[in-house]
Protein backbone atom coordinates (compact mmCIF):
# COMPACT_ATOMS: atom_id res chain seq x y z
CA UNK A 1 0.00 0.00 0.00
CA UNK A 2 3.16 2.54 0.95
CA UNK A 3 4.53 1.67 -2.83
CA UNK A 4 1.56 2.54 -4.30
CA UNK A 5 1.11 5.86 -2.66
CA UNK A 6 4.08 6.62 -2.85
CA UNK A 7 4.25 5.86 -6.72
CA UNK A 8 0.74 8.22 -7.13
CA UNK A 9 2.38 10.91 -5.15
CA UNK A 10 5.24 10.82 -7.35
CA UNK A 11 3.74 10.60 -10.44
CA UNK A 12 1.73 13.81 -9.58
CA UNK A 13 4.26 15.62 -8.29
CA UNK A 14 6.06 14.87 -11.77
CA UNK A 15 2.85 16.09 -13.67
CA UNK A 16 2.85 19.43 -11.55
CA UNK A 17 6.37 19.97 -12.26
CA UNK A 18 6.16 19.53 -15.96
CA UNK A 19 2.96 21.75 -15.79
CA UNK A 20 5.04 24.27 -14.31
CA UNK A 21 8.39 23.68 -16.68
CA UNK A 22 5.44 24.05 -19.91
CA UNK A 23 4.37 27.81 -18.31
CA UNK A 24 8.02 29.13 -18.25
CA UNK A 25 9.32 31.36 -20.91
CA UNK A 26 11.21 29.44 -23.38
CA UNK A 27 12.79 32.57 -24.89
CA UNK A 28 14.27 35.75 -23.85
CA UNK A 29 13.38 38.85 -26.63
CA UNK A 30 16.36 40.78 -24.86
CA UNK A 31 19.33 41.10 -27.10
CA UNK A 32 22.77 42.44 -25.75
CA UNK A 33 24.52 45.09 -27.67
CA UNK A 34 28.09 46.69 -27.14
CA UNK A 35 28.59 50.44 -27.39
CA UNK A 36 31.71 51.99 -29.31
CA UNK A 37 32.68 53.70 -25.93
CA UNK A 38 32.06 49.99 -24.01
CA UNK A 39 28.98 49.84 -22.13
CA UNK A 40 26.50 47.62 -22.75
CA UNK A 41 22.49 48.17 -24.28
CA UNK A 42 19.47 46.09 -23.53
CA UNK A 43 17.08 46.15 -25.87
CA UNK A 44 14.06 43.98 -24.98
CA UNK A 45 11.60 44.17 -27.87
CA UNK A 46 9.28 41.59 -29.90
CA UNK A 47 11.32 40.70 -32.76
CA UNK A 48 8.06 39.84 -35.17
CA UNK A 49 6.25 42.24 -33.81
CA UNK A 50 8.54 45.70 -34.32
CA UNK A 51 5.08 48.15 -34.12
CA UNK A 52 5.11 47.20 -30.04
CA UNK A 53 6.50 48.79 -27.38
CA UNK A 54 10.20 48.28 -26.92
CA UNK A 55 12.54 48.87 -24.00
CA UNK A 56 15.94 49.81 -23.84
CA UNK A 57 18.49 49.89 -20.41
CA UNK A 58 21.16 51.74 -20.59
CA UNK A 59 23.82 52.30 -18.07
CA UNK A 60 21.49 50.88 -15.48
CA UNK A 61 18.29 53.24 -16.77
CA UNK A 62 15.09 51.54 -18.13
CA UNK A 63 13.08 53.21 -20.80
CA UNK A 64 9.96 52.19 -22.88
CA UNK A 65 10.43 53.46 -26.28
CA UNK A 66 7.27 53.82 -29.46
CA UNK A 67 7.98 52.87 -33.14
CA UNK A 68 7.97 55.73 -34.91
CA UNK A 69 7.77 56.03 -38.80
CA UNK A 70 7.68 53.13 -40.85
CA UNK A 71 8.80 49.42 -39.44
CA UNK A 72 11.58 49.06 -41.60
CA UNK A 73 13.21 52.01 -39.98
CA UNK A 74 13.11 50.14 -37.04
CA UNK A 75 13.45 53.68 -34.71
CA UNK A 76 11.57 53.69 -31.74
CA UNK A 77 11.78 56.89 -29.58
CA UNK A 78 10.28 57.46 -25.55
CA UNK A 79 7.55 59.61 -25.03
CA UNK A 80 9.22 62.41 -23.86
CA UNK A 81 11.47 62.40 -27.20
CA UNK A 82 14.91 61.93 -24.97
CA UNK A 83 15.59 59.06 -25.92
CA UNK A 84 15.87 57.27 -29.27
CA UNK A 85 16.53 53.56 -30.50
CA UNK A 86 17.55 52.83 -34.41
CA UNK A 87 18.57 49.75 -35.46
CA UNK A 88 20.09 48.24 -39.13
CA UNK A 89 20.38 44.48 -38.66
CA UNK A 90 23.40 44.22 -36.19
CA UNK A 91 23.98 47.28 -36.20
CA UNK A 92 22.28 50.27 -34.05
CA UNK A 93 22.40 54.33 -33.19
CA UNK A 94 21.69 55.47 -29.24
CA UNK A 95 20.35 58.81 -28.43
CA UNK A 96 19.93 59.24 -24.69
CA UNK A 97 19.87 62.96 -23.96
CA UNK A 98 21.19 63.03 -19.97
CA UNK A 99 23.30 60.45 -20.35
CA UNK A 100 25.33 60.70 -23.83
CA UNK A 101 26.53 64.00 -25.36
CA UNK A 102 26.19 62.40 -28.51
CA UNK A 103 24.38 59.15 -30.04
CA UNK A 104 26.70 56.15 -30.13
CA UNK A 105 26.81 53.17 -32.24
CA UNK A 106 26.31 50.04 -31.15
CA UNK A 107 26.71 46.08 -32.47
CA UNK A 108 24.69 43.25 -31.35
CA UNK A 109 27.12 41.19 -29.08
CA UNK A 110 26.99 37.69 -30.60
CA UNK A 111 28.31 39.53 -34.17
CA UNK A 112 31.14 41.35 -32.09
CA UNK A 113 33.69 38.87 -33.44
CA UNK A 114 32.30 38.00 -36.84
CA UNK A 115 31.26 42.07 -37.93
CA UNK A 116 31.27 40.74 -41.67
CA UNK A 117 28.09 38.69 -40.96
CA UNK A 118 25.07 40.44 -41.85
Amino acid sequence: MKKLFGAALLAACSAVLAQASNTAPTRTFTIEWICANGRALLVNAHPRRPREVAHVTYNGVRVSLHPKGPASEGRHVSDDGRVAWVSRGIEGQLSFEGLLAEPVACVRKTDIHNPEKK
